[in-house]
């Protein structure tokens, strides 16, 4: 065989062999979030595995599926709500910032005048569960990588 044709046969196999080892291993999962005994309304499921991308998943009606990398995977929940009132440890200087916005933006929105707050969404899952979570599931290929979790927190 000539050189040419040889180098253009690398060419084409390259791509289709490739190398192998970097590639990101994926498999199917699924399964449940309850809240104090009830499926989880509406929020969100991350699987990381150290030096991967993370996968999010949604959570609706207690349910998630989805795709998450092979191996030993961190779980954090996330769920938020709205808060019910302003928060509680406004400092004066955040007081008095609000007090000239609302001077500021008097006449120019619907009604006339800024409300004085507008509830913030807050984070209801506990911090073991979501921004600290040391929760951890093995994802395997093949494998029907079905997993429960049932969080306890405040009302």
């Amino acid at each position: 065989m000539n050189r040419p044709f040889l180098f253009l046969l690398f060419l084409l196999l390259a791509p289709v062999v490739g190398c192998g080892g970097n590639r990101q291993t994926y498999a199917n999962v699924k399964g449940t979030v309850t809240y104090n005994g009830k499926p989880l309304d509406k929020g969100g499921i991350v699987f990381t595995v150290q030096g991967r991308p993370a996968t999010v998943m949604d959570i609706v009606d207690g349910k998630f599926t989805g795709q998450a990398v092979i191996g030993e995977n961190k779980i954090a929940v996330t769920a938020s709500k709205k808060s019910s009132g302003p928060p509680a440890n406004l400092t004066q200087q955040a007081k008095e910032q609000l007090k000239g916005y609302k001077t500021f933006m008097k006449g120019k929105v619907a009604g006339g005048e800024v409300g004085d707050y507008r509830p913030a969404m807050l984070d209801y899952i506990p911090p073991e569960w979501g921004s600290a979570s040391k929760h951890m599931r093995v994802v395997e290929a093949g494998a029907a990588n079905e997993f429960e979790f049932h969080i306890k927190g405040p009302s």
